[in-house]
């Protein structure tokens, strides 16, 4: 992923107008980023409504309905950690099948929450460029050094973050399917 820039490596980095009009390309990168990862947020939404949807009145043979509210309620969660709670408790509580839960839990999780990381860490980061490092955006942070993006890891960062949108979807469809036939939870 990213090179840390030594000490000594860089005399002065360029922060604000300038780094948009020098790095033009990997800003659009991290556009690409945000808008890659709103597939996201929006595959778990929609897993958590059918989740929901289980509770409402349904036919059992097309399955549960994308519960309306449940929409309501996932948009208005800011953070993925509790957005995440909730699908927990709603797979804990709904389904059944243990090889769906280990999906959920081994495969499914762990991707959805390595995608986050790679987007939070990108998109809540202060940009600046050097012109020693004209391929590259510096990610200036108080806390730690200096590290220096190429194209190809906010590249890295996108297939991370297009598979966990694909697992999501999938994961969706199959737990629709599952609570097709399952009685209604009391």
């Amino acid at each position: 992923m990213a090179h840390q820039i030594a000490d000594g490596e860089y005399k002065f980095i360029e922060l604000g107008d300038d780094v948009h009009r020098k790095r033009q390309a990997l800003l659009y990168l991290l556009g690409v980023v945000a808008n890659t990862w709103s597939g996201v947020e929006f595959g778990m939404t929609c897993l958590y409504a059918t989740l929901m949807g289980k509770y409402l009145p349904h036919n059992q043979k097309k399955g549960p309905p994308q519960h309306p509210i449940a929409f309501q309620i996932f948009d208005s969660l800011e953070s993925t950690h509790k957005r995440l709670q909730l699908i927990d408790r709603l797979v804990d509580t709904l389904v059944t099948r243990k090889t769906l839960i280990k999906e959920y839990k081994k495969k499914l999780l762990p991707l959805v929450k390595n995608a986050a990381e790679k987007r939070n860490t990108l998109l809540h980061s202060y940009w600046g460029a050097n012109d020693h490092y004209p391929d590259g955006l510096i990610r200036v942070t108080a806390e730690q050094p200096m590290l220096l993006y190429k194209a190809s890891d906010f590249h890295e960062a996108i297939n991370v973050i297009k598979s966990a949108d694909d697992a999501v979807t999938k994961f969706e469809a199959k737990v629709g399917k599952h609570l097709k036939w399952k009685k209604r939870p009391t």
